[in-house]
């Protein structure tokens, strides 16, 4: 049972927690009676819960048929590569500023200990989302952070899966972290752009399909 002053940010966080994780699946609709007996609160602090979820673009509100966990279409994914093209694009242009050399060490770490022809998937799926996590958070820009986290914009590409195998995309996150080591701006954005730009074009090609 959730016991908190503001009940409804706990319970955000649980219900996100519940989605992100595949107990509530895209698609499903959210039963709030039922929600609020297993988080052990009211209604009042579940439905503006819920309504931050909504306006975070991960549940929606459908009229006369209630809240459900919001679908990702191919159409909107292609948005979302859009809008992490722009900020991962601004964030190594800021980690080539600001950032350490043991971070950035730290960041070339992540992709060095696979080998084409024999990567896990999972492994490498949790090491891309760490990857990407970790370029917003090197840029040291709240502003930036809070962009990406505000539309939940990395969450929602991972919940979708890899869009590309490890053998295509590995020696581009090589790329980018080498780009980074080196301070070149120029070809680290060049690198970021490629890469994000050639999962974007995956997904247009399967809207076209």
């Amino acid at each position: 049972m959730i016991q908190h002053t503001d009940l409804s940010k706990p319970v955000y966080e649980a219900l996100k927690q519940m989605i992100e994780t595949g107990q509530l699946k895209p698609g499903e609709k959210l039963k709030q009676e039922s929600l609020a007996a297993k988080l052990g609160v009211s209604r009042t602090p579940l439905l503006k819960a819920l309504q931050m979820l909504e306006h975070e673009l991960i549940v929606e509100s459908k009229p006369r048929r209630g809240m459900y966990v919001k679908e990702v279409s191919l159409q909107e994914m292609v948005e979302v590569y859009e809008c992490r093209e722009a900020l991962e694009s601004m964030a190594v242009r800021l980690i080539i500023q600001r950032a350490e050399d043991h971070e950035l060490k730290n960041l070339s770490d992540i992709f060095a200990v696979f080998t084409p022809g024999s990567i896990d998937k999972k492994a490498y799926e949790e090491a891309d989302e760490r990857f990407h996590n970790m370029i917003i958070s090197l840029a040291k820009n709240p502003v930036l952070t809070r962009m990406s986290a505000l539309g939940n914009i990395h969450k929602r590409v991972y919940l979708y899966g890899l869009l590309r195998p490890p053998e295509e995309t590995l020696q581009e996150h090589l790329n980018i972290a080498a780009a980074l080591s080196k301070r070149d701006v120029e070809l680290a954005d060049k690198e970021i752009r490629n890469h994000l730009v050639k999962s974007r074009q995956t997904l247009i090609e399967q809207i076209h399909e």
